[in-house]
């Protein structure tokens, strides 16, 4: 009777512990660049909402990392770039950057829903994507919307302003996937986002683009690459998290 007492007790607690576990989930990939060389000693970074860090950690010298014991949720986004990179590293980070040759800019995954676990392979060079964001226009034509900034290195580098160091529309080309699908855009649009800072503006995109054909299920992961033909060809890629809307 106490045998099968104890066997019992191992089994509804090693039930609670699995239940526990049922709430955490692992995200982790390989940091590359755009060549698939591997990034080691590269941070990254789970956000909370007001970008509060909720997990860190830093690739190996494979450029693997693993974020572990991740609770379930919806985290606004996971950002990779080795900290010394960025050029305003003194002022974020307290780290003295890197030669301006060796700058780069973020990689950024957005909306990031932690329901499972995860595999985000970072790619990123020296032209950030940000605020990538996939978005349906309901009554319009069929196809969906994206909006995106893209900061260039080189235009900072060259203007020492990061106000507005968004690529001209005539020398940046946006290639848009939903998870490997590759999606046919069919139009690019400039816009003039208000900051709020001193009456200055930044230069962002809308992007209209197809819809996928392959992805089932309620959300797919839209991905964006883009080339920037100044400055020696800069590269920049994002991920967003696209949740579906299914009215009644």
């Amino acid at each position: 009777m106490k045998r099968i007492l104890l066997l019992l007790l191992v089994f509804v607690l090693g039930g609670k512990l699995f239940a526990q576990d049922d709430n955490k989930i692992v995200i982790s990939g390989q940091v590359t660049d755009f060549e698939g060389n591997p990034i080691d000693s590269c941070a990254v970074i789970l956000m909370q909402k007001n970008f509060n860090p909720a997990k860190m950690t830093f690739s190996d010298k494979t450029g693997h990392y693993k974020l572990q014991e991740v609770e379930k949720g919806r985290y606004i986004a996971l950002l990779a770039i080795r900290l010394n990179e960025h050029p305003l590293s003194k002022r974020m980070f307290g780290i003295e950057p890197l030669t301006a040759e060796n700058l780069r800019l973020e990689f950024w995954a957005w909306n990031v829903v932690a329901d499972r676990d995860l595999t985000i392979n970072p790619r990123y060079d020296r032209l950030e994507l940000y605020g990538f964001r996939v978005f349906e226009v309901i009554g319009g034509s069929p196809f969906l919307m994206a909006y995106v900034r893209p900061m260039s290195m080189g235009k900072f580098l060259e203007n020492g302003d990061i106000e507005d160091i968004s690529p001209l529309k005539d020398d940046i080309q946006f290639q848009l996937f939903a998870d490997k699908e590759p999606l046919a855009v069919r139009s690019v649009q400039t816009i003039e986002e208000y900051t709020g800072k001193n009456g200055k503006s930044q230069t962002a995109f809308i992007i209209q683009f197809d819809r996928p054909e392959k992805v089932t299920g309620d959300r797919c992961i839209f991905r964006i690459e883009a080339t920037h033909k100044a400055f020696g060809g800069e590269k920049g890629e994002n991920l967003f998290f696209h949740e579906w809307i299914n009215y009644k």
